[in-house]
């Protein structure tokens, strides 16, 4: 109990990056003119190819303001319950079709490659597929890109999602203990130079997109430690600061209230696990005689009891 203690704070303040992206998230849909159901907004949104005005739509894609392994996702939950799969693929090539400028063409080929290879992928897994780490699929899955569509095909579809999945990974590290020891404001530093190493030719249009609820949990993920080492009053004055710098009033406020429900919903679960462990504690000390069968369905019973599960 008191290891969970111990880690409440930096627990809460991850989840606080989390609500924050909730917010945002609740507060600008109804600026979102198409959202394909299912398709999550995280990590940075992007132009849907639908909407594309431009004349040169590859550069869009190449810059990284169109993700384009996405947005074929995207089209395809858009007729999902609507069309079959043929259907789909066919109302897909309408839409490009349709696209002003020059790349449509372009696009249209891209897109029977991506069907062919999707195909070829269904009929060539290996027999040890479903056994594999993720790690490990996705390596196989980066190099069966390469293989079929060549380094620069590849790049052009799927070069976004893994230049984005390669910063997740490299965000992960910051937790380790190689940086434990480094001031917060030197691991944004780092942090930011990584960024902006791995994210290479979609750096600019993805900071330039990046909406505040990401750049919050980000910020907030990289200092945890330093702010759970705060004393409650001034890690509340940090926090509010940090609140305010990416959101605006009214955005920060709400979040701030939120955080404190899920502070006051974790007190409460803390203390009702306190008071069953403290009860299957008692019950065990008053029972030495009773059978492993009796002893297990009486805690289950507390369990319900305290913690309702």
């Amino acid at each position: 109990m008191e290891t969970l203690k111990r880690y409440r704070w930096p627990l809460l303040l991850v989840v606080a990056g989390f609500l924050g992206y909730r917010l945002f998230l609740s507060g600008s849909t109804n600026n979102v003119k198409t959202a394909a159901p299912g398709i999550e907004r995280f990590p940075y949104p992007t132009d849907r190819l639908h909407e594309s005005q431009g004349e040169y739509i590859l550069k869009d894609i190449q810059e990284g303001k169109i993700d384009l392994s996405l947005e074929l996702v995207r089209l395809r939950r858009d007729c999902a319950g609507e069309l079959d799969e043929a259907a789909c693929h066919e109302k897909i090539r309408q839409v490009i079709q349709n696209l002003p400028g020059k790349d449509k063409g372009r696009l249209l080929e891209l897109f029977e490659q991506y069907l062919q290879f999707e195909e070829k992928m269904r009929q060539n897994l290996p027999a040890n597929f479903a056994q594999l780490s993720n790690q490990e699929k996705y390596k196989l899955m980066k190099k069966a890109r390469r293989e079929f569509f060549g380094e620069a095909n590849a790049n052009l579809i799927f070069g976004l999602e893994e230049a984005r999945i390669a910063l997740q990974e490299e965000q992960g590290k910051f937790n380790s203990p190689e940086y434990s020891n480094l001031s917060a404001d030197e691991r944004l530093r780092l942090y930011s130079d990584r960024k902006k190493d791995i994210l290479g030719p979609y750096y600019q249009a993805t900071i330039e997109r990046e909406p505040p609820d990401i750049r919050y949990g980000t910020e907030l993920m990289l200092t945890q430690a330093d702010l759970a080492r705060l004393p409650e009053t001034e890690r509340a004055k940090v926090m509010s600061d940090l609140r305010i710098k990416h959101f605006a009033p009214v955005e920060a406020q709400r979040l701030e209230q939120q955080e404190k429900q899920a502070l006051q919903a974790d007190s409460e679960a803390l203390a009702k696990m306190d008071q069953f462990l403290a009860a299957e504690k008692e019950y065990l000390r008053n029972n030495p005689s009773k059978s492993d069968s009796e002893r297990q369905a009486a805690i289950e019973d507390l369990r319900r009891r305290y913690l309702g599960q």
